[in-house]
Order: C-alpha cells, then structure tokens, then sequence
C-alpha cells in the first residue's frame, strides 16, 4: 500500500473512534516515507482526540516546521494547547488556523475551542463573542455532543468545562 492510503485508513480509524488502529496505519504511513509532512501532522491530530495532548504537541509543532501555513495543523495545536492549558498559546494557533482558511471544518472546530479557552482565561466577553460566531454558524450546537468526540474522560471534561464557561448547556 501507499502511504496516502495508510492516511486515508488512519482517517477512516480516527472517526471511528479507534484511536490506536489509526496510529498504527499512520505509523505505517510513517514507515514508509519518514519525512512525509502531512503523515507527520496527522498522528499528532490523531493524539489530539485521542485525548492524548502532551504526546500530540512534538508532531504538531514539527509538523508546522514543514508548513507554517498549514490550518488544519494550526487547529489542531491549538486544541493541543487548550487540553495543556496552554491558553495564550492556543488563542494564537486557533487565530493563525482560521486566518488561514475559510473552511467550514476549521470553523466549526476552532471556536468553541476559542470560547472554551477565552472563558478558562477569564475573558469572558470574547467567550460570548466566540458563543455567538459559533451558534450563528452552527444553531444547533451542543457542548456535551463535541465534548463527547475525544478519547479521555480527563479531554471530555476540560473541553465541557470550558464550553460551560462560556456559556454552552
């Protein structure tokens, strides 16, 4: 096989929620181009919703090192650092990502992880702000539903914490 298509079966795995059969098809991807960019970001996304952040940072940030334009990337360091409690750190990368790229998935991911983070910083008219954009964006979104997506108790509480904060139910 490929390594676009060990990404592909590691995206397949991640959605699923089968965290570790996606790091292994990406390690597979890995093995067989060590220095492909995109397989090097994505095992640090797929540590991100593992719930597993501190491990996710190094590819991540590396990953950057070979496109610093890069928003999904960018996104997804930003959650890396929300989950750290990196919060001035992820308000940059959650910007630089949505600066980057009109994409609705960018989107619809990265404020509430901004309106989680202001609100965990106490910045609680720019959480509102967030809430807003977010529910103009997506009128039916619900905390606890993207809270639910990431693969520790320990991830699922800070973000819904967070999203509580600044005002989600």
């Amino acid at each position: 096989m490929t390594t676009g298509a060990y990404r592909v079966l590691a995206w397949v795995n991640m959605y699923r929620r089968r965290y570790d059969l996606a790091l292994g098809q990406i390690d597979r991807a890995l093995e067989i181009n060590p220095s492909d960019a995109e397989s090097y970001g994505q095992r640090g996304i797929i540590l991100v919703w593992a719930g597993r952040a501190p491990e996710a940072l190094p590819w991540l940030e590396g990953a950057l090192r070979f496109d610093r334009a890069h928003a999904l990337i960018s996104s997804n360091l930003c959650y890396a650092y929300f989950f750290l409690g990196r919060y001035t750190e992820a308000v940059d990368s959650c910007d630089r990502a949505l600066s980057r790229s009109p994409s609705r998935t960018i989107q619809l991911e990265s404020h509430p992880f901004l309106a989680a983070t202001y609100a965990e910083m106490g910045r609680s008219q720019d959480a509102e702000g967030e809430r807003v954009v977010l529910l103009h964006l997506s009128p039916v979104f619900n905390g606890q539903i993207f809270a639910g997506q990431f693969g520790t108790q320990e991830a699922r509480d800070h973000m819904l914490e967070g999203l509580k904060k600044a005002g989600f139910r």
